[in-house]
């Protein structure tokens, strides 16, 4: 990545859960959070309209066999480099997540975050700046009392 220069002044903007949905640009997901989107989706669907097809077919595939354990990238073209792949991909209807899809997808998404998802999809340094005041934002919100917690490992609550 080449340097690029952020003016955090001008980002003083409330555009924080697309750019924090955008570290999921980089990991892996199991099966069982994303395969409610492939079979027996709706009444009408059985699997997730916003979903690439392709993607669909290969997803039905990694997971057959009901194994929820089972893992892939969150976003394949890119899956160990930070970049704004994952936003080309949601252009593409190939959010691996419908939470990460419905920013675009979705008749929830509102057309802030559309045009969030647009921007970013085509301008990875608009991006990384948001992304990185988004987690400066993030990282200042206070512990209070007893509602929740600093922890230890990020993937299990303190004992």
């Amino acid at each position: 990545m080449g340097m690029w220069k952020c003016n955090f002044m001008a980002l003083k903007r409330e555009v924080n859960r697309p750019p924090k949905t955008g570290a999921h640009t980089i990991g892996r997901s199991r099966c069982v959070l994303f395969s409610n989107r492939l079979s027996n989706f709706s009444a009408t669907n059985s699997v997730d309209p916003m979903l690439d097809a392709s993607l669909a077919d290969s997803l039905q595939s990694l997971c057959a066999g009901g194994d929820g354990n089972q893992t892939t990238a969150l976003y394949v073209s890119s899956a160990d480099v930070f970049d704004n792949y994952y936003y080309q991909n949601l252009l593409a209807n190939k959010g691996l997540l419908s939470s990460d899809q419905g920013l675009f997808s979705s008749p929830e998404g509102t057309a802030n975050t559309k045009d969030l998802v647009r921007t970013y999809s085509h301008d990875e340094v608009q991006f990384f700046c948001n992304f990185g005041w988004s987690m400066i934002k993030m990282g200042n919100i206070p512990l209070t009392g007893s509602e929740g917690e600093i922890r230890k490992n990020c993937r299990v609550v303190n004992s």
